[in-house]
């Protein structure tokens, strides 16, 4: 038989999804008895004693969150819910995303509040647009003292001239530089081919230029290095010689472009890339 002993029972024995269950699932019946209304009563007390003592073990924190969904039915005062609201958000207080959730229904307060402004530093925060409906934009936050450390695309004027040649000579196509390698070549397929240094290396390297076929699905077509005096190193060129090895075993063209004259330009650079697209004419059709 149902009645306010077997609460009592469960209160002494700490077991609250037990209580959970009970005050679900007979919240009429207690509604309409004295005795258990006054156990309902008792029961929220004990729980309130032990949020403030800040000493319930996960299983009483995993209740607590349970006690709150039923919030109407325990008929719970706003200062009991403000007082589940604290215990669970700093029960949280690891997993972010989780206690922001409960920190919402009480921003103002002051554990509330210093999670919610926690989780809008640390999360990206939504961008307001005419497409709000079908497009979702976010951006992150960038606090006021932090400087911008961007830098230039290009690490030499030598870059920039080449492809600003590149861009006119192969004008229909579309110019990319610093392009992964495994953007461009199926790790999965030359893998097996590959030596372990070769294949860490490869995980990290990248082409200086790549023209792609925008007709075809951006397709990778002509492969191009700048080189410099930096490739004279010895540690460069293990790392060129693994490059150009990769590209070979890919079935690829890498052509190595490296200035003799120091007075070559862009217009120096148009021309031979010029020269370069007539010879691989037949290959871009």
């Amino acid at each position: 038989m149902f009645n306010q002993e077997v609460i009592y029972t469960h209160l002494k024995k700490e077991e609250w999804d037990e209580l959970v269950k009970i005050f679900y699932y007979k919240q009429d019946l207690i509604s309409n008895d004295p005795l258990l209304k006054q156990s309902l009563s008792v029961t929220l007390e004990a729980i309130i004693i032990k949020v403030k003592e800040g000493n319930g073990q996960d299983n009483f924190v995993e209740a607590l969150e349970s006690f709150f969904q039923i919030k109407e039915k325990l008929g719970l005062t706003e200062e009991q819910e403000v007082l589940f609201v604290e215990a669970i958000v700093k029960s949280k207080k690891d997993n972010l995303p989780a206690a922001y959730n409960y920190a919402q229904y009480y921003p103002t307060n002051k554990v509330c509040q210093e999670v919610v402004l926690l989780y809008k530093k640390d999360m990206p925060q939504e961008v307001s647009h005419s497409q709000g409906h079908s497009i979702g934009v976010t951006e992150n936050e960038v606090p006021i003292e932090y400087p911008n450390l961007s830098k230039p695309l290009f690490n030499s004027v030598q870059e920039v001239d080449f492809f600003l040649a590149l861009k006119r000579v192969f004008d229909t196509y579309q110019v990319y530089p610093n392009v992964a390698l495994s953007s461009i070549i199926d790790f999965e397929s030359i893998s097996p081919k590959l030596e372990g240094n070769e294949k860490s290396f490869f995980l990290k390297a990248t082409v200086d230029f790549v023209v792609f076929e925008p007709f075809r699905n951006y397709f990778p077509i002509c492969f191009f290095e700048i080189d410099s005096i930096y490739h004279d190193t010895d540690r460069q060129q293990v790392k060129d010689k693994m490059k150009d090895r990769i590209f070979s075993l890919a079935g690829l063209k890498l052509m190595r472009i490296r200035k003799v004259n120091n007075n070559i330009n862009e217009e120096g650079f148009e021309q031979l890339l010029r020269e370069i697209r007539k010879q691989l004419a037949g290959n871009l059709n």
